[in-house]
């Protein structure tokens, strides 16, 4: 599953990635600074049809 991020402030990103860290497989910031938001691109190792251990 891929998804994007925006965020304005570093800290924002690194407390998501903290929160996804349990399924991380991957991530990469964009380059392009340009624009109100900054993006990132994060890659995680989910598998349909898995049960989640606080359900």
């Amino acid at each position: 599953m891929k998804i994007k991020i925006s965020y304005s402030e570093d800290w924002e990103l690194a407390g998501v990635i903290r929160l996804l860290s349990p399924k991380l497989k991957d991530y990469k910031v964009s380059r392009n600074k340009d624009g109100r938001y900054k993006k990132a691109y994060v890659e995680l190792e989910i598998k349909f049809g898995e049960v989640r251990e606080d359900e």
